[in-house]
């Protein structure tokens, strides 16, 4: 991984964290606390908000490193790529979990597949564009 790479994905991070806070803490929050069942312990209260900043770090790398290993160098095509790809992995991460345990709805499966694609399909808008910005010497 280069320097760019690295740099575009801890932007991208980033940005991904403060779109996650506006879709998951404000616009979305009531719905997946309605959906969720209530155990003993499951929610932090408080949140461990460092971890949830590492995580969207992570995710950030992985996007830049994964439009730049596809050759994306656009907005537009970071945009879609992000999108369409987190939609899948949240979908397919959802229905394994409810596989296994029960804190979802198939319902709050597309719906969290939903939200994943706009803040992802965000953060490959950036990803992109700074992928597709030249070196400055």
């Amino acid at each position: 991984m280069n320097t760019k790479t690295l740099i575009s994905g801890i932007v991208t991070g980033i940005v991904i964290f403060f779109v996650g806070y506006l879709i998951y803490g404000i616009v979305m929050m009531d719905y997946f606390a309605s959906t969720m069942p209530v155990y003993q312990g499951l929610v932090k209260d408080p949140m461990e908000i460092w971890a949830i900043g590492v995580g969207n770090l992570i995710y950030g790398i992985l996007l830049a490193w994964s439009l730049n290993a596809a050759g994306i160098s656009s907005a537009s095509r970071g945009a879609s790529y992000g999108a369409i790809a987190f939609f899948l992995y949240a979908i397919a991460t959802g229905f394994i979990i409810y596989g296994q345990m029960n804190l979802s709805t198939i319902q709050s499966i597309f719906v969290e597949g939903l939200c994943s694609a706009v803040m992802m399909g965000i953060g490959g808008a950036v990803a992109g564009w700074m992928l597709g910005r030249p070196v400055k010497s």
